[in-house]
């Protein structure tokens, strides 16, 4: 299962289309702190979360400090997606928790090996 967080919705179908025909289920959230809560609620963890950079309320860097809190890298893996691609935003993903990074618009079969 993936976990997509995006406040774009047009970005969660676009996710939602290349990965269910490849056999992932996703789930889908809007902002970081649905992402949190849904997180916590759940007894199980999904096998990735795909997290959005740039987000209203938290930002993706924001939210995955928050995963690195809950659950380390091997028990959940996160690959940031923004259209951000300088140097700097690439590391602070990569500092605040990140396993990945993949710009946006991403590149389908980037993405996917990355995943």
């Amino acid at each position: 299962e993936v976990l997509s967080v995006d406040d774009d919705p047009v970005n969660q179908m676009v996710v939602e289309n290349l990965l269910k025909p490849m056999g992932f289920e996703v789930t889908c959230c809007m902002d970081g702190m649905e992402a949190l809560a849904e997180l916590q609620q759940r007894s199980y963890l999904p096998d990735l979360v795909l997290l959005d950079v740039m987000m209203p309320i938290m930002s993706g860097y924001e939210v995955c400090e928050q995963l690195r809190h809950l659950f380390p890298r091997t028990l959940l893996p996160v690959i940031l997606v923004s259209a951000k691609n300088d140097e700097a935003s690439i590391c602070k993903g990569f500092d605040s928790g990140g396993t990945d990074y993949v710009t946006k618009p991403f590149n389908r079969q980037e993405l996917m090996a990355r995943i």
